[in-house]
């Protein structure tokens, strides 16, 4: 559980995002009110990433030269030296400016982690298939995990940095954002969420391929609950969790 702020590590996986990365990690390094330190792990970006970080002396360069989304932030968290990490793409889709709602959350229900759900979004900005292929993936975890969240592949999380270490993470790419949520279900922690915006991509393109993804992330969550052991074990927990969101 987290019920205070020493030191918040923001860990944002790049690969090519000159035209977005300066105004997230400008805004974060301004809005952010605790302790804090910006870390971008990059993955050999061609197009000026590397350098407009360089330039952002707040900021802490790692270069990552595997690619891969999970890889990405399990390199940055190995890194991190906060007890709460905040994880957040670096594409400027995600309303950076809520960080310390997330924060904020997160210690109000000394919590295990936080997501910034864009579910409850009036602004719409996810497109279509994205929305629907979150829905049911969102649905499947829930039902089988014992969790009642809303938006499971949201890349806006405030995380114990203790918790996260307590687990075991493998995925390299978008499947480890699903990957640590079933984790953190079959431990019992505490998740919870709180609304965010989501808004359009200004520059360049995403990195996601759907049908890759939605593979990758539907076969980590049948590992888990192929097992009757993790199905029962997170019903225990649900029980014991379900007064505390």
């Amino acid at each position: 559980m987290t019920s205070k702020v020493d030191l918040i590590s923001v860990v944002i996986p790049t690969l090519n995002e000159a035209g977005n990365i300066l105004e997230a990690v400008t805004t974060i390094e301004k809005e952010l009110a605790y302790p804090k330190e910006i870390i971008v792990v990059d993955g050999n970006s061609t197009d000026g990433t590397i350098e407009i970080v360089k330039d952002a002396s707040f900021c802490r360069l790692i270069m990552e030269p595997r690619l891969g989304y999970g890889i990405a932030l399990r390199t940055g968290i190995k890194n991190a030296k906060g007890n709460i990490i905040v994880m957040v793409d670096g594409d400027g889709t995600y309303e950076v400016r809520h960080i310390n709602r997330l924060v904020e959350r997160m210690i109000e229900k000394d919590a295990d982690m936080v997501l910034g759900t864009r579910m409850y979004d009036p602004q719409k900005a996810m497109g279509l298939m994205n929305f629907i292929g979150n829905k049911v993936i969102t649905f499947v975890y829930d039902f089988f995990y014992s969790q009642f969240l809303s938006d499971t592949q949201s890349g806006f999380r405030a995380i114990s940095h203790e918790a996260i270490d307590n687990v075991e993470l493998k995925e390299g790419d978008m499947a480890f954002a699903t990957e640590m949520l079933v984790q953190f279900a079959k431990e019992g922690y505490n998740m919870v969420e709180i609304p965010t915006t989501y808004k359009a991509r200004k520059y360049g393109k995403s990195k996601l391929k759907p049908f890759k993804s939605g593979i990758e992330i539907f076969s980590t969550m049948f590992k888990g609950f192929l097992n009757a052991d993790t199905v029962r074990t997170c019903q225990k927990h649900w029980k014991e969790n379900r007064f505390k969101r």
